[in-house]
């Protein structure tokens, strides 16, 4: 039996589409396609989702940046009280695209903190811009979203809320 794995907002782009001087690429997710999207993330709703990406030849050989900026309106669904949330998310990121050393390598992990810039590996020679987006825009989600209406919580678990009032009747009773 074999499994076919469905993307649910693919935007292939291979990299000889790039050229020498870099390429644009404005992508947005049609209705459908933010239906699953929205099913996939367990979310309500995905109103629109939209991408914008220059993609370009990294100095490195075989490598590639690509510099992004994911917008879409979303529904949550509230932690506390299961009401709708809406938000909205526009995060901006930029990648650095490796190529992979093959599965009986191991990968050379070079770490800079002054680098802003997110590195991952790639096997194949082109790059999902549709998928790109998608996690973009998942990794920015609200993980705990609240309605406006929602009870407060405290401030770190275990932690009870300060109440005032049994602070005072607590300090009567000990006298």
């Amino acid at each position: 039996m074999q499994v076919i794995l469905s993307v649910e907002f693919s935007r292939l782009v291979t990299f000889d589409e790039i050229g020498i001087k870099g390429a644009t690429y404005q992508i947005e997710a049609k209705e459908e396609e933010c239906r699953l999207l929205a099913a996939r993330f367990n979310l309500v709703a995905i109103h629109y989702l939209k991408a914008h990406f220059f993609l370009s030849h990294a100095p490195e050989p075989g490598g590639c940046v690509i510099e992004g900026e994911v917008e879409g309106d979303v529904v949550q669904t509230c932690v506390s009280t299961l009401k709708d949330v809406p938000a909205h998310v526009q995060v901006t990121f930029t990648i650095l695209l490796r190529p992979s050393q093959g599965e009986n390598r191991e990968e050379e992990f070079i770490i800079d903190l002054e680098d802003e810039r997110d590195i991952e590996y790639y096997t194949e020679e082109s790059i999902d811009l549709g998928e790109t987006a998608a996690q973009y825009l998942y990794l920015n989600l609200d993980p705990f979203p609240h309605a406006p209406d929602a009870p407060d919580f405290p401030e770190e678990p275990g932690q009870e809320k300060r109440n005032p009032l049994a602070e005072a009747l607590k300090g009567l009773k000990e006298k």
